[in-house]
Order: structure tokens, then sequence, then C-alpha cells
């Protein structure tokens, strides 16, 4: 008797639906006709073009985890084309609803990778997918917290895509097993530390300026360079990005007035492109700080205005590229040989120029025992390593201030510089940190040590300091918080959209704002009726008083809150005028200008609300007895700042 063994229907049906998704991905060329569905790498550097200060080579590579990974096909094991099907799927159908960068596709690919490496014994056949190939993904994945936890969504993302579109046999059941890490919401010793080491110490902040010094004295252009557009970054709260993109006409000038003495000061600093959704704006410098800022600025401007020259050239003669003479502007069909081409590129010897031919795709023939390539050829490939820009921002290359010629940077090529680029984040990286890493043709790993090491300044443990570009937002931010900086203020100077992302980026405590207004307590310099409970108080009892009433301060839009959060949550939110825990700073022209707007909002709503309880309406006299109250300590508060009796900066309890 034979027996036929029929086909499960539904793995029929997940296969057949994952063909009819595959096609209807594939028909909506995402990324353009150029990116070939059903290759095994995406070439995306044409279609996700990001800030040229950032990586440009966007290569989606649909293959197996390997021990050594290239840029290139080289070594790599495509995915089965049924899962691969499934993975591009997924990325080209979010891209459709949502375009996101090509980042955010790598890690979901990594993701998927584990999932595949889970299949071998399924034949790696996306129907037949169960829940264990999920959890056996997840358990897999290797890293800090936060990478499996994010690494493991991504498992979610793949599992809730299967379901939604029944591409397997059976419901994937499948949760990220990683708790997430939201350390900067925690107070806990763990969250403490993560938080730690974000904020770089004063040693290191110092060890900083004496980089920047030395640097300054050995005068190589390159390190000078790169050491001013680190002084810019403890100068303002930026982020790399926009440090990195700046105009070369964007430096800025105002005269403003310190809310701390009342002088007036000449205010420096730069018109940006926001990021992170942020508008664009000016980023004002810290006023102790605008002699730094104007020297890096007067640094940066001079070291690259040779190769915005060379931009401003290319602009006047659009289709050509800029070469050494004689070849520059010469006959778009002359016949260059290895020892022109030297010369052309301005490169160290034969064998680099035929190297920059070959990596280039530049065509040559040989001839008479030469190579031989058309100088057309040439300037065309130079023109593509030009750098592109997105099309939200200005297009004329000359404008930006970050530009230097290609491989500046480096020691061991020459430098092109008929190729502009820009300053990338990772040159950036790599002079304040080393990195270690593998030359993808030999496997040999490569050190780059980083100006810490190079001028050996090193911690007290002998180590380089290390340090990344954010970390200096971090230090800003802190001591801008622990110096009185509103929280509305301080989202403003960083170029945050929400105000709550403060949060992220503070390190401290109160513990210096609480010190200070300890001290003033102490020494009579604030005022108001906390000022007499301490002076009631026998003088072996004050200290421990102060120290309780006073256990942490934080700075609000009309002065400063010591209300300790940690006890119990604030009962008058949004009252802080007349509250007993608030403390006026006197003189403060922020604080007082808000101050007025608020009392006369509030006097405006206590007039509506009482003219409501003369006509008798329900319920008026609540509203008159919240906002009567409101106003009453507005007023105070207002008084406090318009006494001339007090001194500007004092504290004042109401």
């Amino acid at each position: 008797m034979n027996v036929v063994a029929l086909p499960d229907r539904r793995l029929l049906d997940a296969a057949t639906s994952l063909a009819h998704l595959s096609e209807r991905a594939r028909a909506l060329q995402v990324f353009g006709p150029t990116v070939d569905f059903d290759a095994p790498v995406w070439n995306l550097s044409d279609v996700k073009i990001g800030r040229p200060s950032a990586q440009q080579t966007h290569n989606l590579y649909f293959t197996r985890i390997t021990q050594r990974e290239t840029r290139s096909m080289e070594g790599r094991v495509p995915f089965d084309p049924a899962f691969g099907n499934l993975i591009k799927a997924i990325i080209a159908l979010r891209e459709f609803a949502r375009p996101v960068g090509a980042d955010r596709y790598r890690k979901l690919l990594q993701a998927a990778r584990l999932l595949y490496e889970t299949m071998e014994n399924r034949g790696f056949d996306p129907a037949r997918l169960r829940s264990d190939n999920f959890h056996a993904a997840a358990r897999a994945i290797e890293g800090t917290p936060g990478y499996k936890y994010n690494l493991a969504q991504d498992l979610e993302v793949i599992a809730e895509f299967v379901n939604k579109n029944a591409l397997s046999q059976s419901r994937i059941v499948y949760t990220n097993p990683h708790p997430p890490q939201r350390l900067d919401a925690q107070s806990n010793k763990k969250a403490q530390q993560h938080r730690a080491s974000k904020m770089p110490s004063e040693e290191l902040i110092d060890a900083v300026i004496a980089m920047s010094d030395i640097v300054r004295e050995r005068g190589d252009d390159r390190d000078i360079l790169r050491a001013a557009i680190v002084e810019l970054l403890l100068c303002a709260p930026w982020r790399i990005n926009e440090t990195l993109m700046l105009r070369a006409k964007s430096d800025r000038a105002k005269t403003g007035l310190d809310p701390a003495t009342g002088e007036t000061y000449e205010g420096f600093g730069f018109a940006y492109d926001g990021s992170k959704e942020a508008d664009d704006a000016v980023k004002w410098v810290a006023p102790k700080m605008v002699e730094i800022a104007r020297r890096a600025f007067a640094d940066i401007v001079r070291i690259t205005e040779p190769t915005r020259d060379i931009a401003r050239w290319m602009e006047r003669h659009p289709g050509r590229a800029y070469l050494a003479e004689p070849f520059r502007l010469a006959d778009p069909s002359t016949q260059l040989s290895m020892k022109d081409l030297v010369v052309a590129l301005g490169v160290r010897s034969l064998t680099a120029a035929v190297d920059w031919l070959t990596s280039n795709k530049v065509p040559t023939e040989k001839r008479d025992g030469k190579r031989w390539c058309r100088l057309d050829e040439v300037e065309a490939a130079m023109l593509r390593l030009q750098p592109k820009i997105p099309a939200d921002l200005p297009q004329t290359l000359s404008q930006y201030l970050m530009l230097v010629p290609q491989h500046y940077f480096r020691d061991d090529l020459s430098t092109q510089y008929g190729v502009v680029t820009f300053v990338s984040d990772f040159q950036i990286s790599d002079f304040l940190t080393s990195h270690e890493r593998k030359n993808p043709s030999s496997g040999k790993t490569n050190k780059r040590p980083s100006v810490f090491e190079r001028l050996e300044i090193n911690d007290s443990n002998g180590k380089a300091y290390r340090v990344t570009s954010h970390a200096f937002r971090h230090y800003l931010n802190t001591i801008a918080k622990d110096g009185g900086m509103s929280e509305l203020d301080m989202a403003r100077w960083s170029g945050r959209k929400r105000i709550e992302q403060n949060a992220a980026y503070y390190h401290g405590d109160g513990r210096q704002t609480k010190k200070r207004a300890r001290e003033m307590l102490k020494t009579k310099a604030m005022g108001g009726r906390i000022v007499d409970a301490v002076d009631r108080l026998p003088p072996t009892d004050r200290d421990a008083f102060i120290e309780a009433r006073i256990n942490t301060l934080h700075i609000t839009d009309i002065g400063a809150c010591i209300q300790d959060w940690s006890l119990t949550p604030c009962s008058k939110y949004g009252q802080c005028g007349g509250c007993g825990d608030h403390l006026v700073i006197k003189g403060n022209p922020e604080h007082k200008a808000r101050t007025a707007r608020l009392l006369a909002e509030h006097e405006s709503m206590l007039a509506q609300a009482k003219a409501e309880m003369d006509e008798g309406t329900y319920g008026a006299s609540d509203w008159v007895a919240h906002n009567q109250k409101i106003v009453d300590g507005l007023r105070k508060t207002l008084a406090v700042h318009e006494n001339p009796d007090l001194e500007d900066g004092k504290m004042v309890q109401v």
C-alpha cells in the first residue's frame, strides 16, 4: 500500500502569503529602481542621504552572521531566498509607511541574523517559524543590557509582522525577555553609576584644556582644527552634527544683560540647523567662554578656508574637478599615463595612483606597455566623491565651515585636495578616544591613538583619558542647572523640542544649588519666614533644621523650589506664587517678567470669576478663592523684585 503525504495546507498558505507580500514589496520600489529587491545587498547611499558629517555609505547586507564582516559580500553567506524575502518585505513596507534612517534597518537585520541561525533544523523556511526560534534568538544576544533589550525588541517587530500577515504555520507567542534599561529615571546605585559614566569629571575637563594648549603650541593644523571643534563643544551644549554642519558665516553677536550682576555684556553665538525635530536657532555661548569660542572659530575659518576656495572653484566650473596643474581645466579627452595621474591627483606613488583608479572604477587601457586613462573619466570619479548634501539644506558647498580635503587627517595616505569632505563625527571620535579597527582585507587590527595618548596626557591611574563628543553636552547641562538655569531656558539652549528631555542630561542631585541656599540661610543672605524660624531655634539645633528644610533645590520659571519630592509629590503644582516651599530670587529679570505675565493672566481670570459670582453662577466662589490666592502670592513675589532695600540675588520666602 502506497502512502502519499499531502502538503500541510497551513504551510502552503503561509508560503503563498509570503510570496504575495514579497511581490507587493518588490513592486513598491521604495528605494528607487536602482535597488534590486532580490540582491543580497542593498546600496542605499544615494537614497538615504544623511548629513555629510556622518556616515555616507549605507549598505544593507541580507546575510548570515560571520566571524569577520567586510564592507563587501566577500566572506558573507546570503540568507535563504524565502527568509531574505521576509526581512526585505518588512523593511520595504516599513519604509513605505514611514521612512527612517538606514541605521534603523541595520539593527533590524542584526536581529534577523540571530533568528536565522535558530532555523537550520527547519530548512530556514520562514513558514516553519515557531515561538521557540524567537526565544532562542533572544537568548543568543550578546552585549550590554540595553543592547539586548533593543535587539530583542526588533525580534518582536518581526514576530508581529509574521503574525499579522499569517506567514507561519502557527501563531508566534513571543515577548521581549530582556528588561528595559530606564536608568535615567531611576535613583538606585546601578542607575547612578550609569549616569555618572556619561558625565566627564573636572579632571577630564582640565585634561581637555591642557590638550588644547599643547596642540596650539605644537602648531599642527590638523590637531588644532579638531581641538578647536572640541572647544566649541565646551562652549555650548551642541550635538556633534550641529557643530560639524555650521556655515562659514554662522557667527552672531548681541548685547545682553547678565541676570546675576545686571551689567551688559557682548554676547557671541552661532546660527545652526536644528536636529531631532528642534527648530533652527542661534546657539549662544556662555559669557565666560566667548573669548575661547571666538579663538576656536577663527582657527577653524583659517584652516578650512583653502578647501572652501576649492569648493568655490568647482562652483564656478560646474562639471569639472579640481586637479593639479597642468591638468586643471585641460581637454577632457586628454589621455593620462600613470605618471601623469600621480601629478594630477597629488598621490605619492604609481601604486597609489593605480589603486585609486581601481577603487573608483575608472576604466584604463594598456598601450605601448603603459596603462592609460582619460581625463574626463578621472574627473567624473572625483566628482562622485564630493559630498552629497540633504535636500533640506543649502546645496552650495562653499557655504559650510567644516570643510577639509579627503584624507586630511591621515598619515598613511596622500591628501586629495580635489575632493572636498566635511569633518566627520568619526574623525572627532578618533581624536578624543583611541579605536582598534580590523582591516577588512587583511584581517589585521590597526590602532589609532587618541590625542591624549599621543601627547601622553594620562589620568591618575596612568591611563589615557577617554571622552565622547556628547559628554560635553551632559557636562554643560549639569553645571547650567546647578548654576540656576531654568528648565525652559536649558531646553532652548540645548536645542530640545521637549523640556522633559532635560532629565537625561542632568547628573547632579541639586547639591550645588542646595549648598548655596543653605549657606545663604546660615549667613542671613536669605529673607522671609524661614529665616525667622531659624532664629527662634537654639543655636545647636539650627544646622539640623536647615539641612532638613533645604534637602534639595531646583529652579522654577519664577524662582526656586525647596519641596523635597522624594518625600511627597507637590500638592500645589503650578501655584508656585505664595507657596511656602518657594523662594524668590530677587532681581532675576526672567523670573520677574514671567511673574508679571502670570499676574496679569490670573488677575484677568479673577475678575471673570468675580463677575460670575456676582451673577450667582454656581461654583464661581471656588474659582474666586483659588485665583485670589494665586494673585496674592504673585503680587508678593513681584513686590520682592521691586523692593529697593533688597539686594539682587537674595532669596526670599514669601
